[in-house]
This record gives structure tokens, sequence and C-alpha cells, in this order.
């Protein structure tokens, strides 16, 4: 699929009831490691009918052969879509680990892949230290206000990102608030998509409005008179 660029507004009205304090230093390599390491412990394997294991045996092996590839570098690796797998927080953290040295994934599709915030806060770290990825799309997870404000943290460091999708994530205001201060400092993005959240219609505005640059011709009208 290609990358749209049409932008989609939220319409709902509602607080966050998560909670999430972090500082620039909590998204270290080390922690990726040791979750990554830990993290199959706390998961329980999923069961499945006889009509869908051929299916999943075939996502399975076009998932890590991806994986794979992201992690050798692949210069054919440029585009990957995952949509609609079941990506549980260790395929999540391997995806991350690989994503960190890796220089040729531009666009990155991981629209209803069940991720959760401890997902995102992997993604978070993967997005501090990546300068290929331009586009990607998070729509239809669970990554809360939580996994929002991880993702805001990292758009303080990262230069290259162009798209990001969180539409439909279950992100209240305390999120929302975090992206207005990030997305104010970061540069680079363009388009924001923000759907089907629980933040407010003003925040969302004012989002959209400093991507969109109008913040900024507002302050230069302002300033001339």
């Amino acid at each position: 699929p290609c990358v749209p660029r049409k932008r989609l507004h939220n319409l709902n009205c509602d607080f966050g009831r998560t909670h999430f304090h972090h500082s620039s230093n909590s998204l270290n390599f080390a922690f990726v490691i040791e979750y990554s390491t830990n993290i199959s412990e706390q998961q329980k394997p999923s069961t499945m009918t006889s009509s869908s294991s051929a299916n999943t045996k075939c996502q399975k092996k076009y998932l890590r052969k991806t994986l794979k590839n992201i992690t050798k570098n692949d210069p054919s690796t440029s585009k990957v879509v995952l949509n609609g797998y079941n990506l549980e927080d260790e395929k999540i953290a391997t995806l991350a680990m690989s994503l960190v040295t890796n220089s040729h994934v531009q666009i990155l599709y991981l629209s209803q892949c069940g991720i959760t915030a401890k997902g995102a806060y992997l993604l978070a770290f993967a997005l501090r230290k990546n300068r290929s990825l331009e586009h990607l799309w998070l729509n239809g997870n669970k990554i809360g206000s939580v996994g929002a404000e991880a993702i805001a943290a990292a758009l303080f460091e990262n230069k290259t990102l162009m798209t990001l999708g969180l539409a439909n994530n279950s992100i209240g205001n305390r999120g929302g608030k975090k992206l207005v201060e990030a997305v104010r400092e970061n540069e680079s993005i363009t388009d924001i998509f923000l759907e089907g959240n629980r933040m407010n219609k003003r925040l969302v505005d004012e989002i959209n409005s400093i991507v969109d640059g109008e913040e900024d011709e507002e302050e230069e009208v302002h300033g001339e008179g």
C-alpha cells in the first residue's frame, strides 16, 4: 500500500487513565536486551485451530525472514509491511534492536499488530537511534497515553521520521500533551494521524497546526504587527 497523505482528525473527548514517568536516559540498550530475553517468560502460549494452522505457519516464516533481513541490514528491505501480524513484545524487542543499526528500512507498517505500551516503549528506543526510517504506521494498536509519551520522548532526538500514524490507539490527553511538546521541537514530522483517540479536539488541532507550520506563520504575522 502507498503512503496516504490525507490527514485524519480525532473528535473524541476523554482523558487518559494511564500514568508514565520517564527521563531522557530511561530508554537504554541494556533495557531492550534484558526485556527481549525475559519477556517470553511473561507470555502464555496461544492456541490455534487446525484451519488457521497453515496460515499461521506461513506468517511466522515470513516474519522470521523479515526480521532476519532487517537484522542483516539487507539493502533490498526498505519497505516492511506487517499489518495485522500478532507481534508480541518479544518480537517487538527483536525488531527494535534490529532497527537500531539498520540503515535501509524507510517505511514500516505495524498497524493492528496488538502492540502495547511496552512495545511502544521498545520502538521508541529504536527511534532514538535509527537514522533511516521515514514513515511509521502504528494505527489500531494499544499503546495508550503511556506508549504515546514514550514515542513523543523519542521525537526529541529523531530527525528523520516524516510520517507517524497513531490513529485508534486509546491515547488520552496526557499523551496528547506530550505529543504537542514533541512535534513543537521536532522539525522532520510532516504528517501525523490521530483519528479515533481519546484526546480532546483542541489538542489534536494544536498538533496538526504545529506539524502543518501554521503556528510559525501566526507568530510571524504577530511579529510583523
